[in-house]
């Protein structure tokens, strides 16, 4: 009973095969699934590349008034061995089937073939009314086939209003498409039309010995009407040691990576600009995904992939390609080991994204400390008051203690050479000297009996006839500076000037030079400071050069390049210690801008600036004053920064 039953059931079985009820009505839905008239115009060009073409002109013009697109090349033609009349008709039959389907993944990566399907002549739907392909060979009366939107009759004719090829004449193609739409008509000017047929063709362009142009002949303006177009270049720098992908079962796929840094495409991003600022994916030279982002189909939509800091193109012939618009991939077992590959291969890509960044970084440093120095490279000269802060000369310099004071010539200044590295410490930063104690601490801390005595700045250049702030710094037997009023005796001889006692500062005078005779450079002396506290008594001398002009800063002075240091619990931005000018990478001020070159060199400047004149006056009660200044100026120049990049943003969304 059970075996009849399903004897039964088996006879009602009904087998057969799918149908099409309306065999147009299928090329109708077919035409419509490619609605870019761009990429429309790609299609038509890829079948001038598939046709071996050297030479591919794009036209748009009018004929009797009526908008055209003409694309014309010299390539074999259209089935060339069989007649013009017949190989037109195959063509106008046999819509869904391409000769270039046979052809094996080896064999159309060898080619550069694209096409296979058949259906693309379809796309010149979203282009205009009518497809005219025009047929010119050498020797024969040219034909021409016409196919209709929105019909599915067709016409082949011969064109005996042209002149008949001759023998030896040139091969030609010509697919016109007649009665542009009025949407399509602005996407296929000369620079749109060039712009996007190069992003869109890369690979095929470079990879074949191809001439291709865009002609506008209905454009008005200056803009030019004839454009040849170039294959795009990448931006950023290529990351060597990645080339051919080997994938299982499959010919390689091709790599071109960029480290691009993360650059914003410059002007409004229009045609071309996801692939040229992301990884884009290609299919023998052809553009099918213009960024991973939208390959999570495949599990490939995160980094380093998606990284803003990657660039290029992965170009896999095996892909199967939607047939219609020719966008996205379908996740057969050929994009599943591409997928496999690529996951493969991750780790190395984000190594060497790691690596750039980290050069980018030392590079951007090290340009910025150039730029620091020129800013500031003229400071001595203009300003001669002012002292810059302390350089060694050289390793030969450093290691024999500090510079002489005495009866040295002044040199040209000697820039910093760049350090290899400028990272900072994994140790903890070293203690500060006495000086950068903080007032709270000096207060607890009482200073011993005077046991030492400074003049600073040491040496001394005054321009002839000009003033410089002198000051004593006098500190205990354990270093730390001496607050309290002592008993100061300033003695500088009278052919070098005078010392000016100052009231509101009782550690502190002003050097008035003299006036140099005519012809006189220079004039050498010392100053001699001696200070008493009670019963001890120490003193100090420093060199003093009268000159005429200040022709250039001393070796030991000049723009040093800041040392970084990861202090993020201290409070101080910047500071001079051991001979070193130390910037505060942890500090949150450097942190604001660290990712902002602009602003991180104006930061620079300003703590710059602000050694430069505390150095100069030799005053501890300025260090807070300008700490504060710095701090205020840096916080302004954020604001005004954000100010300036939403009004740019502002402007480029209207």
């Amino acid at each position: 009973m059970r075996n009849r039953n399903r004897r039964e059931d088996t006879s009602s079985t009904y087998r057969g095969k799918v149908r099409v009820h309306d065999p147009f009505e299928l090329l109708r839905w077919l035409a419509l699934s490619q609605p870019d008239p761009r990429k429309a115009l790609a299609e038509l060009v890829q079948n001038s590349l598939d046709a071996g073409a050297r030479a591919v002109e794009v036209t748009r013009l009018r004929r009797s008034g009526v908008p055209c697109l003409s694309v014309r090349d010299d390539g074999e033609g259209i089935i060339p061995e069989l007649p013009q009349a017949e190989a037109l008709r195959y063509i106008a039959t046999h819509i869904g089937h391409s000769r270039k389907c046979a052809l094996t993944p080896q064999e159309r990566l060898q080619l550069m073939t694209q096409g296979q399907y058949g259906i693309g002549l379809l796309g010149f739907w979203s282009l205009g009314q009518r497809l005219e392909i025009r047929v010119f060979r050498p020797g024969e009366e040219p034909h021409r086939l016409v196919l209709y939107r929105e019909s599915p009759d067709f016409e082949i004719e011969p064109l005996r209003h042209l002149p008949r090829a001759t023998d030896g004449g040139a091969r030609a193609t010509e697919v016109l498409v007649v009665g542009l739409h009025r949407e399509a008509l602005p996407v296929l000017a000369a620079r749109r039309a060039a712009d996007f047929l190069a992003a869109e063709l890369r690979g095929q362009i470079l990879h074949r010995d191809v001439e291709l142009v865009v002609h506008d002949r209905i454009a008005r303006g200056r803009g030019a009407k004839r454009i040849a177009v170039q294959p795009r270049r990448f931006l950023g720098e290529r990351l060597e040691g990645v080339g051919a992908l080997e994938v299982a079962g499959y010919p390689p796929a091709q790599l071109e990576l960029y480290y691009s840094g993360g650059r914003e495409p410059d002007g409004d991003a229009e045609v071309g600009a996801v692939s040229r600022h992301a990884v884009a994916l290609y299919a023998t030279g052809t553009l099918v995904v213009e960024g991973f982002a939208q390959l999570g189909a495949l599990g490939l939509d995160h980094r380093p992939w998606t990284d803003r800091r990657l660039t290029g193109l992965v170009d896999f012939g095996s892909l199967t390609v939607a047939p219609g618009s020719r966008r996205g991939v379908v996740p057969d077992a050929a994009a599943a080991a591409l997928a496999d590959a690529l996951r493969g291969l991750e780790p190395v890509v984000q190594a060497l994204l790691d690596q750039k960044e980290q050069r980018r970084a030392e590079e951007l440093d090290r340009s910025m400390v150039r730029d620091l120095q020129h800013a500031f490279r003229d400071l001595y000269r203009q300003l001669p008051r002012y002292a810059l802060l302390p350089v060694e000369s050289s390793a030969r310099d450093a290691a024999a203690g500090p510079p002489s004071t005495a009866d040295d010539e002044p040199e040209l200044p000697k820039a910093a050479a760049p350090a290899a590295e400028v990272q900072p410490p994994q140790s903890e930063p070293e203690p500060p000297e006495p000086e950068a104690l903080t007032p709270f601490f000096q207060d607890l801390i009482e200073a011993g009996p005077l046991a030492s005595l400074e003049i600073r700045p040491r040496p001394l250049r005054v321009i002839s006839g000009g003033h410089r702030t002198v000051r004593a710094a006098p500190r205990d037997e354990l270093g730390l500076p001496i607050a309290r009023p002592l008993e100061l005796r300033w003695d500088l001889p009278a052919d070098l000037g005078r010392i000016v006692r100052m009231e509101d500062d009782p550690l502190a005078a002003r050097l008035e030079a003299a006036s140099l005779d005519p012809g006189e450079d220079e004039r050498r002396g010392e100053l001699l400071l001696v200070g008493r506290d009670g019963t001890r008594e120490a003193s100090a001398v420093a060199a003093v050069t009268v000159l005429s002009e200040l022709p250039a800063a001393r070796s030991d002075e000049g723009i040093p390049e800041p040392e970084l240091v990861d202090a993020p619990g201290a409070e101080w931005r910047s500071r001079i210690h051991a001979g070193r000018w130390e910037v505060n990478a942890g500090h949150p001020g450097y942190r604001a801008v660290i990712d902002r070159p602009g602003l991180k060199l104006r930061y620079l400047a300003l703590l710059f600036a602000k050694e430069v004149v505390a150095r100069s006056a030799a005053d501890p009660r300025l260090e807070e004053p300008l700490e504060q200044l710095v701090e205020v100026a840096s916080f302004a120049d954020r604001r005004l920064d954000e100010r300036r990049g939403g009004g740019r943003r502002r402007r480029k969304g209207e």
